[in-house]
């Protein structure tokens, strides 16, 4: 599993990232890496930041602190992950904790329940399962770069009107899911969107402890 995002039943913004620990570790991410998302659009009840850091790092183990944002309201948690293809496959977290009341509650997490709870914010899912899927690969800008992309496409439907999906993933980008979108076939209006706002890596980050 990436360092983190869902987008509705594409699964596409849930990241996070893992791994062991070696004197050169495998993991692209660095202490201090970070991204922010927006996930906006009718589908949605209301528009989503959701900002993702790496705090602790430790060969391929990393935790990464996540806030999901929506008009007054915030969510915080922290994910505790090994990064390696295996965990990313199975969407493995080692660990999880939510920020209640100024502190932090370990979850259990059984079948990944507490972690897509968290994210439930970012979540929209058509009202029926999408269909016509193909992938290519694509050149889709992120933060002003043009990037060479894996785009899935395909469509579905919602409220009784067809829509068109594209989610897309692009190996040179830290975090890889990059833009996505669902979209009204008939008015070409976004129904849902989600764009990168910001990435990058704080020069100056202090290591956390790996539970909060």
């Amino acid at each position: 599993m990436r360092p983190c995002q869902i987008l509705a039943a594409l699964a596409v913004l849930f990241a996070s990232a893992c791994a062991t620990t070696s004197a050169t570790p495998r993991t692209r991410y660095r202490l201090g890496d970070y991204v922010v998302y927006r996930y906006q659009g009718p589908g949605l009840a209301e528009p989503v930041t959701l900002r993702e850091e790496v705090t602790a790092q430790e060969g391929n183990r990393l935790r990464i602190d996540v806030t999901a944002a929506r008009a007054a309201e915030e969510r915080r948690w922290v994910q505790v992950l090994t990064d390696t293809p295996e965990n990313q496959k199975a969407n493995k977290i080692d660990a999880l904790y939510e920020s209640v009341n100024g502190g932090y509650v370990k979850l259990a997490n059984a079948d990944n329940r507490d972690v897509y709870r968290l994210y439930e914010w970012t979540l929209f899912v058509p009202d029926k399962p999408a269909s016509g899927i193909m992938k290519s690969e694509c050149q889709r800008p992120i933060l002003n770069h043009e990037m060479t992309c894996r785009c899935t496409n395909g469509q579905s439907e919602w409220k009784g009107a067809v829509l068109l999906f594209e989610a897309t993933e692009c190996p040179a980008f830290l975090w890889t899911n990059g833009t996505s979108r669902f979209t009204d076939a008939a008015t070409g209006e976004d129904v849902l969107k989600v764009e990168v706002l910001e990435q990058g890596r704080k020069a100056a980050a202090a290591q956390q402890t790996f539970e909060p």
